[in-house]
């Protein structure tokens, strides 16, 4: 994995693998009776596997499996995530089949879409899921010839999960002895329905050159113990959160929920977290409504931080963390890292987390690219950056502009094999010689990546300069006021497309403010407060960059899974996007 000139300095050596099974074999002979997975209930009941017990239920499940659907079966998993969950994506792997990793959020009509074209023949779910899929299955719509409910019993109806890891451990048959890396191991599903969901199609290859590019340029410890927050359905989290501490000895602690998440850290011991921007982004801004709640809070933090530069220049390295001793207990006194993927951080929040002496990484990539393409270094990671393409990845900026911005293009051995059965939009992103178009926006230079916004949500101004709305929502965002924005285009007949807003406030915020003043909260007040914040915004960027209207929202944007804003619904719900129009009368 040599590269000449790789910023940041040489590269780890890290031991590659053809095939996850064999990567779960090699952790379980190296790191034996080490906490592997930790779970815990809300009762605070206690579950752990170490990485040998990890082995054998994935080789139980592989046999029962086996035993119940034949060899190379394809199986869907749809659940929380958990002990169960990984059992079944390692054991589905080791019986030599394929995983469709499921949001167990989707509604019944979304999951039987992907249940059929997917090919799927068996469907591992989670009991909470049953009542709502259980009609669904005994009409006869389910694709598949098997179910099994795991994390619980549920009502019976169905065979547990339980009792095919137990029936495999007693099963003489062989498992399959895997070697090739282009055998396909995941189907991972985009969102849609009516068949326009894509089932990106990702080999062992695929992905344990990634995982392995990724661990041979950014140091992780073989002692960390991440937590679990994102779904592990999203290749995001099943990679980096899931795979990669299996590979390196690291242990997962399943966060409880967003609510548990500063408990979780303490009771875990918790020292590495991956989440998404608005993850971070809210946490931070609690954090500096604390300082700045305390008196002469924004003077003290300033001092602090003016300190901790002198002495680091000095050779104190760990003084960060001593001086604001304060937010490192409140995050259980022994977290090091966080990292942020799955959309563009606010170069100031990464920032932020810095200064408080918590190393902050971002990283970029798609599901397509098995998902990371490039991510921070720590010595070589400018605020704002997404770092250096992984070693053996290319990227290109296509159709450049004025200012070296233009769409990503990436070639690399984690690059998708394609789409599921679906030729025409497979051609329409991956070329004939590798390489992947991305649909988004960045600028590399000095062999560093900064993403800047998607391909379809750039607004072109009347001057024919490109907007990111991303960027302006990080501006808005940076209000105490603003608990959320969408920022898009809309057309006009002279001026091209004039810069709109969608804003949810925060409320809680703008009562205080209220109440300071001696009124009540009031739909003139708040407005006059986000016009404020607007204007704000607005004298500091360029007139082309200027936001012209705006929508105050009374409820939070709806979101995935994984914590992105759902863009077109948030627009329809406005009412400024319709639904396609078809004619009622035959096409000719």
């Amino acid at each position: 994995m040599e590269k000449k000139d790789y910023p940041g300095g040489p590269l780890r050596n890290i031991r590659r693998y053809t095939a996850v099974p064999l990567m779960l074999e090699a952790s379980a002979l190296k790191y034996n009776a080490r906490v592997f997975m930790r779970e815990r209930s809300l009762d605070g009941k206690v579950r752990e596997v170490s990485f040998h017990e990890m082995m054998e239920l994935a080789h139980g499940f592989a046999r029962g499996l086996i035993d119940a659907a034949g060899t190379s079966p394809t199986v869907a998993v749809s659940g929380k995530n958990g002990i169960d969950w990984a059992v079944a994506f390692l054991g589905t792997l080791c019986a030599g089949g394929i995983v469709v990793p499921i949001d167990r959020e989707l509604p019944a009509a979304d999951i039987s879409g992907i249940l059929h074209y997917s090919g799927a023949t068996v469907f591992v779910f989670d009991s909470s899921m049953e009542e709502e899929l259980s009609d669904h299955i005994h009409s006869g719509k389910s694709a598949c010839a098997q179910h099994f409910v795991m994390n619980g019993t549920g009502s019976g109806r169905f065979p547990s999960f339980d009792s095919i890891v137990s029936a495999g451990r007693g099963s003489p048959v062989e498992l399959p002895q895997l070697s090739d890396h282009s055998d396909t191991a995941v189907i991972s599903y985009t969102s849609g329905t009516m068949g326009a969901a894509k089932g990106v199609v990702l080999s062992h290859g695929n992905i344990l050159s990634d995982l392995q590019m990724m661990l041979a340029s950014v140091y992780i410890a073989s002692d960390e113990v991440f937590l679990s927050v994102l779904p592990f359905h999203h290749m995001y989290e099943c990679v980096c959160g899931f795979l990669c501490p299996l590979q390196h000895g690291c242990t997962v602690a399943i966060s409880r929920g967003l609510r548990y998440i500063l408990e979780d850290l303490s009771l875990n011991d918790v020292t590495i977290v991956l989440g998404v921007p608005l993850l971070w982004e809210g946490m931070y801004r609690r954090i500096m409504e604390q300082i700045q709640s305390i008196r002469g809070g924004s003077f003290k933090f300033a001092m602090g931080k003016a300190i901790c530069s002198t002495l680091e220049l000095m050779g104190n390295k760990g003084i960060r963390k001593k001086v604001f001793s304060q937010v490192h207990n409140k995050f259980g006194g022994k977290l090091r890292t966080l990292i942020s993927g799955g959309a563009a951080l606010d170069a100031t929040v990464m920032k932020g987390f810095r200064d408080l002496g918590i190393r902050m990484l971002q990283g970029y990539g798609l599901t397509e690219c098995s998902p990371i393409v490039a991510v921070c270094r720590y010595d070589v990671s400018p605020e704002g950056t997404v770092g250096p393409p992984l070693p053996e990845v290319e990227v290109r900026i296509e159709e450049a502009d004025s200012e070296g911005a233009g769409e990503i293009f990436v070639r690399g051995p984690n690059v998708m094999q394609g789409y599921h059965n679906n030729p025409e939009a497979t051609q329409a992103v991956l070329s004939p010689d590798g390489w992947f178009r991305t649909g988004d926006f960045g600028i590399l230079r000095d062999g560093v990546l900064t993403v800047t916004g998607r391909k379809k949500n750039i607004i072109v101004a009347k001057n024919g300069k490109n907007v990111y709305p991303e960027e302006i929502e990080h501006q808005l965002n940076r209000s105490s006021h603003v608990a959320e924005s969408l920022v898009f285009g809309r057309e006009t007949e002279t001026k091209g497309e004039e810069i709109w807003t969608i804003i949810f406030p925060d409320y809680d915020a703008l009562i205080e403010l209220a109440e300071n003043q001696g009124q009540k909260l009031t739909e003139e007040f708040g407005m006059d407060v986000i016009r404020q914040v607007i204007r704000s915004v607005n004298k500091h960027n360029p007139s082309y960059k200027r936001i012209s209207n705006f929508i105050l929202r009374e409820t939070e944007f709806p979101k995935t899974t994984t914590r992105k804003i759902r863009r077109p619904q948030v627009l329809r719900e406005a009412g400024l996007m319709t639904g396609r129009v078809f004619s009622v009368a035959e096409s000719s």
